[in-house]
């Protein structure tokens, strides 16, 4: 993170659109999400000389902006619990960047179909792997959890999906395999 004012400036530019997505699946209140994103960069600025980041930089942000969304969330008490309580509200939805185009639309509409039965630590598992494409040791990270549990929850998941929706789930497993096999 030790750089000039352009290399900060450069990151911020490469991730701010997704750390917005991301902190909108943990709240509606787009200015506490904008709030959140602030505070990070604000931190990272000020404390760049000595940051150590021992993970991918796109993860480090993700895992810092979730626990600045969870602390604000429990500093105005909307929430009286701990972090796993907030719910994750990720739609993983182009629907409203592609709302002109039918087939993508009628896509869309049976890929949260599939998603509408899975839990929201599903959900958010589903969507680091799927729509961030994190690599698993990020995700265990960001959500806590050792490699063979996420593993588990990904396939339980993806089990899930297959008995809710088998033939659509076959189709785009053939159209998108890369997305929906995963390394052992």
């Amino acid at each position: 993170m030790v750089g000039d004012d352009d290399a900060y400036a450069s990151l911020y530019e490469e991730y701010v659109q997704d750390l917005y997505q991301y902190g909108l699946c943990f709240t509606s209140d787009t200015e506490l999400v904008k709030d959140c994103i602030q505070d990070l960069f604000v931190y990272l600025y000020a404390n760049r000389s000595h940051l150590e980041i021992s993970c991918q930089v796109k993860t480090y942000l993700l895992v810092s902006l979730k626990h600045n969304i969870c602390r604000s969330l429990l500093r105005s008490q909307k929430y009286d619990s701990i972090e796993e309580e907030i719910p994750f509200l990720a739609e993983m939805s182009v629907e409203d960047q592609f709302i002109e185009d039918e087939s993508l639309y009628n896509e869309t509409h049976q890929v949260q179909k599939m998603l509408s039965v899975l839990t929201p630590r599903q959900k958010e598992i589903m969507y680091y792997r799927f729509v961030q494409e994190l690599p698993m040791e990020d995700i265990c990270r960001l959500m806590d959890l050792n490699y063979q549990s996420a593993q588990n929850l990904i396939q339980r998941s993806l089990k899930k999906i297959r008995e809710a929706c088998g033939d659509l789930f076959l189709f785009l497993c053939f159209v998108y395999p890369e997305k929906f096999f995963i390394d052992f």
